[in-house]
């Protein structure tokens, strides 16, 4: 199993975007050899929720131009970035299908939060609402047999992490967290068995382990302020997330088995995702006051 030990450089002061603070902060990240960090993008616009293409070829991210999120993709390695859609709603949040041929996301553009599915492939790719009604749905993640997608919803009254069904059957209630907490940010282990998700059920937001079938919750990190936004490693074996362990908002990686987390960003980082090959983590980090597209090497 790869753990990653190093540190990213320190390149521009950040901002971190959660409120949470922990009273109990980590130690410092174990030494290790500095990774590589790559800016992708470097513009005024407000960039988030980065994810490479399941061939590794695109990111797909959101862009805030002239106050309104759109998807957009661009070179996995960096370069011009074309615009995929073009609402006046927020489109945020996407995801690829396993075959990289379709894409599912968050839009307000009816009125609710609610998920959408576009083809790429189509002549003229245009936006379906997949399911929903007078609640708010988000945070979409596509299963690896192409037959569910993962989603966070309200429609119990608070946030809990929900199943969509592609063979047309009613979507189901994976979690049950209850009143006054919730369970959001979904995303599929490799296998398709299990789902790490963030919930506050126990206090301060943790990472927690959901099973696919039963719905039945494991808590996988300790409480140090925030922790969210997970997302496993192509081998399965780590989960990254963005944290405040360290005081500020940075990606960590901890073995999906648990164990010890370890420290990839000091410069600041948010909405981590793996490269298919395990061998970088796209995230978007504050450079000049709006965050940008980075990623950074940790295959070592």
């Amino acid at each position: 199993m790869r753990i990653v030990r190093g540190l990213a450089p320190a390149a521009l002061a950040v901002l971190a975007l959660c409120g949470c603070s922990g009273d109990d902060p980590a130690d410092p990240p174990a030494p290790g050899r500095d990774p590589v960090v790559h800016r992708l993008t470097s513009n005024d616009s407000y960039e988030a929720n980065p994810v490479y293409s399941p061939d590794g070829a695109w990111i797909l991210f959101e862009r805030d131009t002239a106050g309104n999120r759109d998807l957009w993709r661009m070179p996995a390695g960096g370069g011009p970035a074309e615009r995929l859609t073009d609402d006046p709603a927020f489109d945020t949040a996407a995801d690829w299908s396993p075959d990289g041929t379709r894409v599912v996301f968050e839009s307000d553009r009816d009125g609710y939060k609610g998920l959408w599915v576009i083809d790429l492939a189509a002549a003229v790719p245009a936006a379906v609402r997949l399911g929903g009604g007078a609640w708010d749905d988000g945070d979409p993640a596509w299963s690896p047999d192409g037959g569910r997608i993962a989603f966070n919803s309200n429609r119990t009254g608070n946030q809990e992490v929900w199943l969509a069904h592609l063979d047309g059957s009613p979507p189901r209630q994976l979690t049950a967290v209850g009143p006054g907490a919730y369970a959001r940010t979904p995303d599929w282990s490799p296998a398709g068995d299990s789902i790490a998700c963030e919930s506050n059920r126990e206090g301060a937001s943790a990472l927690w382990l959901v099973d696919a079938d039963t719905g039945a919750m494991t808590r996988l990190t300790p409480e140090h302020g925030y922790e969210g936004h997970p997302a496993w490693s192509p081998d399965g074996a780590e989960i990254a997330c963005e944290s405040t362990r360290s005081g500020t908002m940075e990606i960590w990686v901890v073995p999906a088995a648990g164990g010890e987390m370890f420290q990839v960003t000091t410069a600041g980082g948010h909405w981590p995702r793996w490269s298919p090959d395990g061998t970088s983590i796209v995230y978007c980090a504050f450079g000049t006051g709006e965050p940008d597209v980075w990623s950074v090497e940790v295959d070592w």
